[in-house]
């Protein structure tokens, strides 16, 4: 009782933070995987593209997102490792191939799969195997000191439904959950070298939250094929940024490559 006496009662998920099925005509479906603090609709634009290809599509909510900050704090990289996972495993044992495609942590989490489950084929979108922030390092230190730290000059969005995510999230840095992320950064980059998915890797040169630098980490150390598509205008949010058609066009594509 003592998780479940932390959430709050007025806990729901945010209404663009729904889960995302949709079902194609293909043998073939897709799982789509968001980021750290981040939510089912960062994942919307590209996977509804996907399904208009003949994918069956599947977003999954990562435990602790799109909800609130409480909900959030109480969820761990267990939780997100294990609902990635799951996911994966029940598209599975429906469609014959299932592929993965992960933003930022959620590339971290394909990575995991991919190393453990070997799919045909999987996308990397901006992956946070590095941070920009080098004080990730020290979260695993700090998060027995420090719950949330304010941002400077946090963003405000004409959409209500975007600010009160971005008040819940995206206005605070979290030490306890970015030492969540720094473990499954450690675990995935570990294990690189064991990846055997053919994999497209889409990055972009103005990304302020995942160095450009990291697709020499790639390069070196995974094995497998690679196709890379190197992004000159979007942010971080690489597949729902100023370049996402061209992201879902070039990924859609490589998908259906034999």
């Amino acid at each position: 009782m003592y998780f479940f006496d932390k959430i709050p009662e007025n806990t729901y998920v945010s209404p663009i933070s729904k889960e995302l099925y949709i079902k194609g005509d293909r043998n073939e479906a897709v799982l789509l995987l968001h980021g750290y603090t981040g939510s089912p609709h960062d994942m919307y634009y590209l996977g509804k593209e996907l399904n208009k290809g003949g994918f069956t599509v599947y977003i999954p909510r990562l435990p602790g997102h799109g909800t609130n900050s409480q909900d959030f704090l109480n969820s761990n990289w267990h939780d997100w490792l294990r609902k990635s996972l799951e996911s994966y495993l029940n598209l599975k044992s429906y469609y014959e191939k299932v592929y993965v495609i992960g933003l930022s942590m959620g590339g971290v989490l394909t990575a995991l799969i991919a190393e453990k489950f070997e799919p045909e084929k999987i996308v990397l979108a901006a992956p946070a195997f590095i941070a920009t922030d080098w004080r990730i390092k020290l979260t695993p230190f700090f998060k027995y000191f420090i719950k949330k730290v304010p941002k400077n000059n946090p963003p405000v969005f004409e959409d209500e439904r975007l600010n009160y995510l971005a008040q819940q999230y995206w206005n605070y840095d979290w030490p306890s959950k970015a030492a969540d992320l720094y473990k499954l950064q450690k675990m995935a980059t570990k294990n690189l070298s064991k990846i055997t998915s053919d994999t497209f890797i889409i990055l972009s040169k103005k990304d302020d939250a995942v160095p450009f630098y990291v697709k020499d980490l790639i390069e070196n150390n995974i094995k497998s094929k690679k196709t890379f598509l190197i992004l000159e205008n979007s942010g971080h949010v690489v597949v729902n940024d100023s370049e996402r058609e061209k992201v879902a066009q070039e990924t859609l594509k490589w998908l259906k490559i034999e």
